[in-house]
């Protein structure tokens, strides 16, 4: 099978041809549009292999493609040090040592999804963006209250009725002029959030995962769609190990001379997008009468500290949420509990 390696750009792409024996076919540049790419990689004979970085362009790649090679690999460019430290840097240098990489399997696959969970991660993305606005917004009214003596009213200046109300208690006209402004842009903020969320909604409205994911404690419709969006498909994990890592949630080891140095500590990997809303999940189910949250108490009460206690019972609803999305059930109490958690609960 002949190897095509991709080296993607925003206007044009290094595109590298090797035959079965490792030989150059043609190496040439290429438009990066869906219609060029499919012209070129259609152009050469026999059955081919597509391989390129993962990035921003990956999904375009693979659409275009769709139908003209025999496979297409999307690989982390993480872990291809022999490209990101090459002292002699050239797309065209690039292109020829992605090729080299796949022949000798050096390269990692990642799984590049289809449409809705694109559109769905984009949209949660965005959602994320501006919560992060508005809260910096947020933070501008807090610093402006407190200039004039005003931070007793706390959390009820983000109304709209409160904002109007303490207008009154600001003696400059352009720092009135000022808490008018962030609070035009604080309401503009939450209905854009709002209008996010409803078309997050509507995206898992065809994705039925995502209503029972919504059965296990701590999971609300963001959580979910979430998990959807990231996962994809759990069955693609290899093991719970591996689904634990992809979420951030596993375990780092420090490695000096191939050798391991040190205790394990969670790692700083995964998808932080994932790990940031599983730790919420946690967190509010460890509030609740439920198995997870007696789970998080149990662990407290063996001297496991906070953080720790949460992250094993994010790891926990992780594993729970998937093994219902595999089974296609609701959520059940009986299957999460432990002998040790319920006889100390």
């Amino acid at each position: 099978m002949k190897v095509v390696s991709l080296d993607l750009h925003a206007e044009t792409s290094q595109m590298f041809v090797s035959d079965e024996s490792g030989q150059v076919v043609a190496e040439t540049q290429v438009p990066t549009r869906k219609d060029a790419l499919r012209e070129a990689v259609g152009a050469v004979e026999g059955q081919k292999c597509v391989v390129f970085e993962e990035g921003p362009l990956s999904v375009l790649v693979k659409e275009a493609l769709e139908g003209v090679a025999e496979q297409v690999v999307s690989c982390d460019p993480a872990y291809n040090a022999l490209i990101a430290r090459d002292e002699d840097h050239s797309d065209e240098r690039d292109a020829r040592h992605l090729e080299k990489l796949f022949r000798l399997e050096a390269v990692r696959p990642v799984h590049v999804p289809e449409e809705p969970f694109q559109s769905l991660r984009s949209l949660l993305s965005h959602r994320l963006a501006l919560q992060g606005r508005a809260t910096a917004v947020k933070n501008g009214i807090k610093a402006l209250a407190r200039r004039n003596g005003l931070c007793a009213r706390g959390k009820r200046l983000y109304r709209r009725k409160e904002r109007e109300e303490v207008l009154e208690d600001i003696s400059s006209a352009a720092m009135r002029w000022q808490m008018e402004s962030l609070g035009r842009e604080l309401d503009m903020l939450s209905e854009e959030i709002s209008k996010a969320e409803g078309m997050i909604g509507r995206l898992c409205g065809a994705l039925p995962m995502s209503q029972r994911l919504q059965s296990v404690p701590g999971v609300g419709p963001i959580v979910a769609a979430t998990i959807v969006a990231w996962i994809v498909d759990p069955a693609r994990f290899k093991s719970a190990g591996a689904l634990s890592a992809y979420a951030g949630l596993g375990l780092g080891q420090a490695v000096t001379n191939w050798q391991r140095v040190g205790p394990a500590r969670a790692s700083r990997r995964g998808n932080r997008q994932l790990k940031r809303v599983l730790f919420l999940a946690a967190g509010a189910a460890a509030r609740t009468d439920t198995a997870l949250g007696r789970r998080y108490r149990y662990r407290c009460r063996q001297g496991w500290g906070q953080i720790r206690a949460k992250r094993d019972v994010a790891r926990k609803l992780l594993h729970t949420a998937c093994a219902i999305w595999k089974k296609g059930t609701q959520y059940d109490e009986d299957q999460v509990n432990g002998p040790q958690i319920d006889s100390q609960s």
